[in-house]
């Protein structure tokens, strides 16, 4: 929603009509104007093209298949303009397998947050039980995502098309180093 407040043309896509109706709802009361469409990020959106595709907050490695993760970074490669980038922000997958942590309690805002966790390292994916407790009650949620170290999404990037990978360790440009908290990979043809 920041890039639309600063004027960039912006358009929105999830597989959950609930949550679309949801962004709707958060773009309306921020006075934004956001194109929204219903799509699975596996497919290219038939006939749209951009010069920035966003993957943030961790959306990448949540498919049970590798192979459906390669078809997200191939749409993306597909709907960009010439010169166009993809960014992916992914929590670091070498990080967390080195210093794995089975349950962590933190705050966000006024919820207080219980995450139990399970690492397959075979496979590379982690399971996420998170208890969200906000006022009295609480919702749990179950997730599974597939770590991915810096050299394994490089050479996903460059199989879906992409020809050069930039990688940052934060928002701040540092380097993404094997203890890096996150993989911010920026990505073009």
């Amino acid at each position: 929603m920041e890039l639309a407040r600063r004027g960039y043309s912006v358009t929105g896509v999830d597989l959950s009509g609930y949550m679309l109706a949801v962004a709707r709802e958060r773009a309306e009361a921020r006075g934004v104007d956001i194109r929204f469409l219903e799509g699975d990020m596996r497919e290219p959106l038939a006939g749209e093209r951009f010069d920035l595709v966003l993957n943030l907050f961790t959306s990448f490695g949540y498919f049970a298949d590798e192979p459906d993760d390669r078809r997200v970074a191939t749409a993306a490669a597909t709907m960009l303009d010439p010169g166009g980038r993809l960014l992916i922000e992914l929590i670091n997958g070498e990080r967390v397998m080195k210093n794995f942590q089975e349950r962590e309690w933190f705050t966000v805002g006024d919820a207080a947050v219980m995450e139990r966790r399970w690492l397959d390292r075979g496979s590379r994916r982690m399971t996420v039980e998170r208890t969200v407790d906000r006022n009295g009650g609480d919702a749990t949620s179950v997730h599974v995502v597939r770590l991915y170290g810096r050299q394994e999404l490089v050479a996903l990037l460059a199989t879906a098309g992409f020809a050069q990978v930039r990688l940052f360790g934060d928002w701040d440009g540092s380097p993404a180093t094997a203890d890096a908290l996150q993989i911010i990979a920026v990505a073009s043809s």
